[in-house]
C-alpha cells in the first residue's frame, strides 16, 4: 500500500531546501529532511529523520494539468499548478515524516494538501494543525 500527500503550489512559492527544513524546524516538529537535493534535479527517496529515527519519502515534482480536476477544485486551486507529491508506503514513521512535510511545505507555500492524494484540500491556514492533529493517532502505529 502507498499513500500519497500532494501539495499543489504556484511555482515561484517553491521554497529551497533548507528553507523547507528550517519552517520545519519552526513549526515544533521534531522532523529534520535532508537538504542536499535540488528540485529540479532531484526524485527519489528522501531522507529524514522523525524523533531520531530513520524516516523519509519519496519526493517528485512536476507541473500538474489543471484540467484533468473539476471546475470547482480548478477554481479552489487557481493557479497552483505545480504539484509535489510525497509517497510512502507500508511504514508509519515515514508516513508520519511526509505527513508533516507536506503539511509544512503546504503552509509556507500557501498551498493546498490532498491528504492521500485526493480531494477536499487542506488550506495553508489549516495545515500544520492538520498535521499537529494527526500526529498522535499515527505515533500509535509506529512499530519497534
Amino acid at each position: 500500500m502507498s499513500v500519497e500527500n500532494n501539495v499543489f503550489l504556484r511555482p515561484d512559492a517553491l521554497p529551497t531546501p533548507e528553507a523547507w527544513a528550517q519552517a520545519i524546524q519552526a513549526a515544533g516538529f521534531e522532523l529534520s529532511i535532508d537538504t542536499d537535493f535540488k528540485w529540479g534535479e532531484f526524485d527519489g527517496f528522501l531522507p529524514a529523520k522523525y524523533k531520531g529515527a530513520d524516516a523519509g519519502f519519496e519526493l517528485y515534482k512536476e507541473d500538474f494539468d489543471l484540467s484533468e480536476l473539476s471546475e470547482e477544485e480548478q477554481a479552489e486551486l487557481g493557479d497552483r499548478a505545480l504539484l509535489v507529491t510525497l509517497v510512502t508506503h507500508s511504514d508509519m514513521r515515514e508516513y508520519m515524516s511526509s505527513m508533516i512535510a507536506a503539511a509544512v511545505l503546504c503552509a509556507m507555500a500557501d498551498g493546498r494538501l490532498a491528504d492521500g492524494g485526493e480531494p477536499p484540500f487542506i488550506q495553508s491556514a489549516d495545515a500544520i494543525q492538520w498535521a499537529r492533529t494527526c500526529e498522535p493517532d499515527v505515533e500509535k502505529h509506529f512499530e519497534g
